[in-house]
């Protein structure tokens, strides 16, 4: 239930902020309570997925194009995260979510996770937005033509390779 509540305030808080431009970089910041720990004693792998959903509703509502009729649905195709070091209970953490990419068909986040200044985690998501079931393009939500990092260009082939293993 507590992720409903962080869900909700991450959405308020940019909802009645300025409307933010596609490539900004949009924070969270949380304490980790016992309630997400899990069995261990640091934060779990699957909080971090949490997280990152909440980080994408706030770049999605603080861009004003989850209101925007564009599209209905979103969905991950991908996602990765790395994890560098453990965050303990009561730590409390920074986490930014920045568009770094798109092609003709996904959008790329890139999700960071700070305890302090020390990076804790890292994670790449490709995602691609629907509506009534068709794929919408990213020229046509952000209006601006293909973009990809180097980043991803890399993880993309990673992504390639494993397929083609199969």
């Amino acid at each position: 239930m507590n992720l409903v509540f962080r869900c909700l305030r991450a959405i308020l808080l940019v909802r009645f902020a300025a409307r933010k431009d596609n490539l900004d970089t949009f924070t969270n910041h949380y304490r980790v309570g016992l309630h997400d720990l899990g069995w261990r004693d640091h934060l779990p792998n699957y909080r971090y997925l949490s997280f990152m959903e909440i980080g994408a509703f706030a770049f999605f509502h603080g861009t004003r194009l989850a209101t925007s009729g564009l599209f209905d649905t979103r969905l991950i195709a991908a996602q990765e995260v790395i994890y560098l070091r453990p965050v303990r209970p009561f730590q409390k953490i920074k986490h930014t979510t920045r568009l770094i990419g798109w092609d003709q068909k996904y959008l790329f986040f890139q999700h960071e996770f700070f305890v302090g200044e020390k990076l804790a985690a890292i994670g790449l998501v490709k995602e691609i937005c629907l509506n009534k079931g068709k794929q919408v393009t990213p020229k046509e939500l952000l209006d601006k033509d293909v973009t990809l990092s180097p980043v991803i260009d890399s993880w993309l082939q990673n992504h390639e390779a494993i397929r083609q293993s199969f």
